[in-house]
């Protein structure tokens, strides 16, 4: 039986965000800042860290609106790019 369903918390818009090596936590702390001092909570939907360690340099996050979300990420430290995820690459990575 399979079932191509995406459950409500994977569907949306999902970009991967790369970030300088060994420097997650701490873009990690700066985005977080950032999305309470700013009031971002509307754009950033969800962080989620890859537990896998091919993504240790990566964060997923659920975006609302791609052009907004990227144009703070660049002022974020550490960031390096941002890369846009179809839900069903986003739905492989969260279930890995």
């Amino acid at each position: 039986m399979e079932t191509t369903d995406i459950s409500p918390a994977i569907s949306g818009q999902w970009g991967l965000v790369t970030v300088r090596q060994w420097k997650r936590e701490a873009f990690l702390r700066y985005l977080e800042n950032d999305i309470e001092s700013k009031k971002l909570q509307e754009i950033f939907l969800e962080i989620v860290e890859p537990e896998d360690p091919v993504y240790e340099n990566m964060v997923l996050i659920r975006i609302s609106n791609y052009a907004e979300a990227r144009g703070h990420l660049k002022q974020v430290e550490n960031f390096q790019d941002i890369q846009r995820l179809k839900p069903t690459e986003a739905s492989r990575m969260l279930n890995k």
